[in-house]
C-alpha cells in the first residue's frame, strides 16, 4: 500500500474518537489564542472590539462596556457578582459556554472570536463560586455596614480557580474560533530584596495578580498593550528586557500599530 494511502487509513481510523489532522492543512493563524497583557488605559478592550475577526461575542466581567460602545459586528454580555456570597457571574458564564458548544454541534456558532475582558475580574468571579460551593475553603466572613465579604482560606481556593479557568479556556478553545482574555499588568516583586516592612518591585512587568502567570502558556500569543510617546495604541509583540511577548505572526516587528486586522495582513505577506 502507497505510502500516502497509510497516512490516510491512520488518519481516518484516528478520527474515528477525535478529530486529527495534518499539519499542513492548517496555519498559525487559522485560530488565535491570544493574552492581551497591559497596565490600565493601554487599548486592551479596544484593539479587540475594534479589529478581531468579527462577529465577535465580548464578555464585559470589569463592568465598563461604554468603553467598546459603538463597534460594529460586537455582541457584549456584562457578567459581575454584586455580593461575594451571592455569586452569579461564574454560574451564567459556564451556562453561556454550554449554549457556544451546543451551536457548535448544530454548525449554528455565528462567532468569529470571543473576548474575556478580564481574567483578572473573571478570576474574582470564580474564586466567589468556588468558596460557595466549597465552604470549608473560606477562612472568615464578615460584614461592614450592609455587605457580607468572604476571604479564602490557603491555597485551596488558588487550586481550585485555576482548575476552574484552565477549564473554561479548554472548553472555548475546543470551538475552533479566536479567543482574547486581557490581563492586568504590574511590575513584578523582588521576593530577594522585599522584607515583611517594604516590598521592591523589579522593573519588569508580571499579569496582576501573580498566580495568573500560570495561564499564559495555555496561549500562543502574549502580548504587551501601551502608549507611545505620540499618544498612539501599540502592541509589543516579541520579548525584551520588560516583558516576556509572544507570538506566532511572521512578517511583523517587535512592536506594532494595535490592529489585528494589520497583523494578519502582514503575517499573509500583504503590505
Amino acid at each position: 500500500m502507497p505510502e500516502n494511502d497509510l497516512l490516510k487509513r491512520a488518519i481516518a481510523q484516528l478520527n474515528s474518537t477525535s478529530s486529527t489532522i495534518e499539519a499542513t492543512s492548517i496555519t498559525h493563524v487559522d485560530r488565535l489564542k491570544v493574552a492581551v497583557c497591559g497596565e490600565p488605559k493601554t487599548g486592551k478592550s479596544n484593539i479587540i472590539a475594534r479589529t478581531a475577526r468579527k462577529p465577535l461575542l465580548h464578555y464585559d466581567f470589569d463592568d465598563r462596556k461604554e468603553s467598546i460602545a459603538g463597534m460594529e459586528d460586537v455582541v457584549i454580555k456584562t457578567l459581575f457578582d454584586l455580593k461575594d456570597l451571592e455569586p452569579k457571574a461564574w454560574g451564567i458564564f459556564e451556562s453561556d459556554i454550554g449554549t457556544l458548544e451546543y451551536m457548535k454541534s448544530q454548525n449554528t456558532l455565528p462567532f468569529k472570536s470571543i473576548a474575556l475582558d478580564s481574567c483578572t475580574f473573571l478570576r474574582k468571579y470564580a474564586e466567589h463560586q468556588f468558596m460557595k460551593d466549597s465552604s470549608s475553603s473560606s477562612r472568615a466572613k464578615f460584614k461592614i455596614g450592609t455587605t457580607d465579604y468572604i476571604i479564602p482560606k490557603d491555597w485551596d481556593a488558588v487550586t481550585g480557580v485555576q482548575k476552574m479557568l484552565e477549564g473554561v479556556l479548554s472548553r472555548l478553545f475546543a470551538l475552533d474560533v479566536d479567543v482574547y482574555m486581557t490581563f492586568h499588568t504590574r511590575p513584578e516583586k523582588d521576593q530577594q530584596k522585599s522584607t515583611k516592612t517594604e516590598t521592591v518591585y523589579k522593573d519588569n512587568l508580571t499579569v496582576e495578580p501573580p498566580n495568573l502567570k500560570m495561564l499564559l502558556p495555555k496561549f500562543n500569543d502574549c502580548w504587551r498593550t501601551f502608549v507611545d510617546t505620540d499618544g498612539k495604541f501599540k502592541v509589543q509583540l516579541k520579548p525584551d528586557w520588560k516583558f516576556g511577548a509572544s507570538t506566532v505572526f511572521k512578517n511583523v516587528g517587535d512592536t506594532e500599530e494595535a490592529d489585528i486586522q494589520k497583523l494578519l495582513e502582514k503575517h499573509n505577506g500583504r503590505k
